[in-house]
């Protein structure tokens, strides 16, 4: 259970997806059939089959076809690749496409670049990104609940320990590791993960594995009577849409943008059917998460001034719309000198740098969209002029908005 499918953990299925190219016309003599197999279960496996959907779109010379799992079982049929990307399998599954097929790219955090080329999400990004979010929602105890034998799950961990670590704060490491497969379905581990919820100090701040193991803890604080977000904040890893929206309350998450993983993994194996040598530092990809996607498993502000945590929930809720430090400060019967020194010295920075701050992050999720352009981003993010949008982007990220999404989707170069 993983970055490799972060769906619920019933009997995977596999998909087999082949992918004939049309050869450039003066240097292949025959189309190389390129095999994707991935977990369709899980919506990882979904993303990458659908970035590498996207990449053979775009190229316009790729024949998409998909053959069913029976093979799987058997592997007596396994067809005459030439390539294969492989996400979300077992590793037996995944020596077998190694040893039967010359060009082999990895979609896994746990991949090992001498064996084939990996594309993976940068996990001690995405651990730093969650302790990052936990900490403005002005918590001071934090911990993590992971999947131990997972080999991703230390660097989510280092990644979470260190950023907390350089701003004062210390991590728990959660005793009971979150439940395999077979575990979830009888919930034998669910009776200690209560009694340690019950017993962890509080309010606290808790980073999951990934989505799968925020839905268990979500489900182990409720059957245990802490309350979420007030006692516990959750955040997981995925942004899986469905595990997070069908948890009470619904989860926060890292967006990792899994489709971006599929694009760059089937350019990464173009480049190798069309006969290029990857440099050693090519051979290990990993892409950075996007974003938080917040839902209520944190929106909790543990401020104890309870104006000033009025005022960052209004922010919060409305900072997208037409809203200004004015509009914020109806809903408390405080002065602007009084708020913003608050603001000071709570967080570092004043309420109108807060409203700036949630509209740019959230552009920059609506950035990996590619149907919407940049105007309709800056339009969904309350900015009534373009110009104003590009001033408070290139402020935040010292870069353009057209430029972010250039870096951030991997597109052709």
């Amino acid at each position: 259970m993983s970055q490799f499918g972060s769906g619920s953990y019933p009997v995977l299925r596999y998909i087999l997806v082949a992918l004939r190219t049309n050869p450039p016309r003066t240097k292949q003599p025959h189309r190389p059939l390129v095999g994707v197999l991935v977990d369709g279960f899980s919506a990882y496996g979904r993303a990458i089959l659908l970035g590498i959907s996207r990449y053979a779109n775009l190229q316009r010379r790729w024949l998409l076809y998909k053959e069913m799992q029976g093979f799987l079982d058997t592997r007596s049929e396994w067809p005459q690749f030439d390539g294969v990307i492989v996400a979300g399998m077992t590793t037996d599954i995944f020596a077998f496409a190694r040893d039967h097929c010359p060009n082999v790219i990895h979609c896994s955090g746990g991949g090992d670049p001498n064996l084939t080329p990996v594309v993976a999400l940068d996990d001690e990004a995405a651990g730093a990104m969650a302790a990052e979010h936990l900490v403005e929602c002005r918590l001071e105890r934090f911990a993590f609940y992971g999947t131990k034998s997972h080999p991703v799950n230390p660097v989510r961990l280092a990644g979470f320990q260190r950023t907390l670590e350089a701003k004062g704060y210390a991590c728990i490491e959660c005793p009971i590791s979150a439940p395999s497969p077979q575990q979830w379905m009888i919930h034998a581990h669910r009776p200690e993960l209560m009694r340690w919820l019950r017993e962890i100090p509080k309010p606290v701040g808790i980073m999951a594995f990934d989505d799968s193991a925020s839905h268990d803890l979500a489900e182990a604080c409720l059957e245990a009577d802490v309350g979420v977000p007030d006692q516990v904040a959750i955040i997981g890893l995925n942004n899986d849409e469905l595990l997070c929206e069908c948890a009470w309350p619904p989860l926060s998450s890292i967006d990792p943008d899994y489709t971006r993983m599929g694009y760059a993994a089937a350019r990464t194996l173009d480049r190798l059917l069309a006969g290029e040598k990857l440099e050693p530092g090519e051979r290990m990809v990993r892409l950075p998460p996007i974003g938080v996607v917040a839902r209520q498993s944190t929106d909790v502000l543990a401020i104890d001034d309870p104006n000033l945590a009025l005022v960052m929930r209004y922010i919060r809720e409305h900072a997208c719309e037409p809203c200004t430090v004015q509009d914020a400060l109806r809903v408390v019967p405080v002065g602007r000198r009084w708020l913003e020194q608050q603001f000071a010295a709570h967080f570092g920075r004043t309420p109108h740098d807060e409203i700036t701050r949630i509209r740019i992050e959230t552009a920059q999720r609506l950035l990996m969209e590619p149907d919407l352009t940049v105007n309709e981003t800056a339009s969904r993010c309350g900015y009534a002029e373009i110009k104003s949008f590009y001033q408070a982007f290139r402020k935040v990220t010292k870069t353009t908005p057209a430029a972010f999404r250039r870096a951030r989707i991997s597109s052709p170069k």
